[in-house]
């Protein structure tokens, strides 16, 4: 079995935990956080150590998986990606048994839970997690840092960028543009592309004035 190390301590840590855990080839040794938030000695039975002691591990020995959830807008996830790649961390993906993964190209840190679909002819970049029975369509790219929640759908040929939030149940159009830090709210259908920084609800905010940037991050 390889070794892993799981970054992070929420609750969202402890999902990535029984997943790796039951649907894996990983034995994980250790789950490590900054010392502040350490709060007790394990998580999940499994040791808790402190970040300092994490970066003395043998990197030759230990793939790691950031198990971070969307908090600002995913760049608490992706400060803690970029931090840990320039200290040559090597990290890995979670791709579920029952997801079906077409994607011509895949990046690092991406987490893939049961009943996914990434259709064939897609890009996926890095450190993206794809909730349960997410769909993502042929010749689609998908950027760094995304968050789609169960249930979403991202229709063919799309472009999705950095450091979005896909809501339950949200659906695309094909051929559609999304730039990055864009809150698509639960249950809502995007038709037409969306610029940076834009909170998606059409009752709330019809015309997508509200900038992410001041209230998520």
């Amino acid at each position: 079995m390889k070794n892993l190390v799981i970054f992070g301590n929420s609750i969202f840590a402890e999902v990535v935990i029984y997943y790796f855990s039951n649907f894996s080839s990983y034995k994980i040794d250790y789950v490590a956080c900054d010392k502040e938030y350490i709060k007790a000695k394990s998580l999940c039975g499994i040791k808790i150590i402190s970040t300092q002691k994490m970066i003395k591990l043998d990197k030759k020995k230990y793939d790691l998986f950031i198990a971070v959830g969307y908090s600002k807008m995913n760049k608490t996830r992706e400060n803690l990606y970029k931090k840990f790649r320039k200290l040559k961390f090597k990290f890995t993906n979670f791709v579920h048994p029952t997801a079906a993964v077409y994607s011509s190209k895949i990046g690092k840190n991406n987490f893939i839970m049961e009943n996914v679909s990434i259709n064939p002819h897609s890009i996926i970049g890095n450190n993206n997690i794809f909730w349960s029975s997410n769909i993502i369509g042929h010749h689609s790219k998908i950027g760094d840092n995304n968050f789609f929640s169960g249930n979403s759908t991202i229709s063919g040929s799309n472009a999705v960028r950095n450091n979005n939030f896909f809501g339950v149940n949200c659906s695309t159009k094909d051929s559609v543009k999304i730039g990055s830090y864009c809150f698509i709210d639960a249950n809502e259908y995007v038709s037409k592309d969306l610029v940076n920084e834009i909170y998606f609800n059409k009752k709330l905010n019809p015309k997508n004035r509200l900038k992410t940037s001041k209230i998520f991050i």
